[in-house]
C-alpha cells in the first residue's frame, strides 16, 4: 500500500478541513478522492441536489 503524507501548517485551514471532513463522514483518503474526481469533472462543489441528500440522510 502506498501512502501520502500531506502537511497542513495552518492551523486554522486544518480545523476547517477537519470539519469538512467529519461533516461528510468521510477519512481523509476519501476526502482526497472525491475532491480529485471533482476537479477532474469540473464541479469542485456539490450540487443542491446532493447537499439536500445528505441533508436528508444525516
Amino acid at each position: 500500500m502506498k501512502s501520502t503524507r500531506i502537511e497542513i501548517n495552518d492551523d486554522d485551514q486544518f480545523a476547517v478541513l477537519e470539519a469538512i471532513r467529519t461533516y461528510y463522514g468521510v477519512n481523509w483518503r476519501g476526502m482526497l478522492i472525491q475532491g480529485a474526481e471533482r476537479l477532474e469533472a469540473g464541479r469542485v462543489f456539490p450540487s443542491e441536489l446532493e447537499c439536500d441528500a445528505h441533508r436528508e440522510d444525516g
